[in-house]
């Protein structure tokens, strides 16, 4: 009786809702560092691929600002 009065004490539709309130905002959060370490190690696994490969400095950064650019950046 007293674990379910605690139960519905801790978890009623209030407490839900502020408990997910807060969630949602952490876990985009959380999303977007992902996302930017997960782009970042792309980048880099990219870099070092081309390296060994023994292409030139310059054509590496050709092929980074290719690949960085958005296609809303390609005009029209």
């Amino acid at each position: 009786m007293l674990a379910e009065q605690l139960w519905h004490k801790i978890f009623g539709m209030p407490q839900i809702a502020v408990i997910m309130g807060c969630l949602i905002p952490i876990t985009g959060i959380i999303a977007s560092y992902w996302y930017k370490a997960q782009k970042l190690r792309s980048e880099h696994e990219l870099k070092r691929t081309l390296a060994e490969r023994g292409m030139p400095a310059d054509e590496i950064e050709r092929i980074i600002a290719a690949q960085a650019k958005e296609p809303s950046d390609s005009g029209g």
